[in-house]
């Protein structure tokens, strides 16, 4: 009797292992799943505060062919900030300072009462803030153990996506103003010639890592996007060098700079994209 009793004692023991673990499982992958979706919206948040960083800058330099945009991209930040997706990040100091300082910066920016150089600072200090709150919630929602290979992990590519996205944004804020002045001044200059060399440069670095991610579910489809990627960034730099960094009246009309520095941007963002799909599709197996 006392074996029977002790075999069921040991099997009873056993479910309860296999049933906590299968638990502990599934509530993983709907924590991951939920950190996917965030890291979406945060990209979104981003993306949305680096255009109006450019298209506020274009604005209080001078060309008001820009303004209903920058209207268009407050409205939207707005409804980003008052979705259901954002009340999740409410817990985050990030995402409260962020609430905070945006609806300062937007009234600055619809007063125009803030210097170019300080409305792009302030505007980068943001977006700084937001980067890291993007790398918060990856750990926080478990998105570290996400691999695409044996040593590439999702979050790290992700991140490196987007500080390169950010370097491209800071160049069309910067040359934005510039073609709304139609005078490219020393300080400016300055700043763009280093610019030059660091998108170029973390560019580089991102296409050399996404090059050697070993996943046959992924190479073609991120093959094709670096070309593209490295296509826009030479388009950008070739014309920043020949048309923006010139001396004396400038003819470039600021729309046109901003559009071809938001192509290469899509084309960097795009690789995130891939990725964070790929993520959301096989996160069950990537773990």
């Amino acid at each position: 009797m006392y074996p029977l009793i002790i075999g069921g004692v040991v099997a009873t023991c056993m479910l309860l292992i296999i049933y906590n673990l299968i638990s502990e499982r599934r509530q993983l992958n709907l924590r991951i799943k939920q950190g996917i979706l965030l890291t979406s919206h945060l990209r979104s948040v981003v993306d949305h505060c680096q255009k109006h960083r450019g298209t506020s800058n274009a604005v209080v330099s001078g060309n008001e062919k820009l303004f209903p945009q920058m209207i268009q991209l407050q409205n939207d930040i707005d409804n980003l900030i008052d979705s259901e997706m954002s009340q999740t990040l409410s817990d985050f100091p990030q995402w409260q300072s962020f609430i905070e300082h945006w609806p300062r910066l937007k009234q600055h920016a619809l007063a125009k009462d803030l210097s170019p150089q300080n409305i792009v600072r302030q505007h980068s200090l943001m977006i700084d803030g937001q980067l890291m709150l993007l790398d918060d919630v990856m750990r926080a929602y478990d998105l570290h153990r996400l691999m695409l290979d044996s040593c590439t992990r999702v979050s790290e590519i992700c991140i490196d996506t987007l500080r390169v996205a950010e370097t491209l944004g800071y160049t069309r804020a910067i040359g934005s103003g510039v073609c709304a002045r139609g005078a490219c001044l020393a300080a400016d200059r300055i700043l763009l010639e280093f610019l030059r060399i660091s998108v170029k440069t973390t560019s580089e670095r991102l296409l050399s890592e996404v090059k050697l991610i070993n996943n046959n579910d992924l190479n073609s489809s991120l093959e094709t996007s670096s070309k593209a990627v490295r296509q826009q960034i030479d388009a950008l730099l070739n014309m920043v060098d020949k048309r923006v960094l010139q001396r004396g009246q400038l003819k470039l009309d600021s729309h046109e700079y901003f559009n071809l520095s938001t192509r290469a941007i899509d084309e960097v963002l795009n690789i995130f994209s891939i990725v964070i799909q790929y993520a959301s599709q096989k996160h069950t197996r990537m773990i």
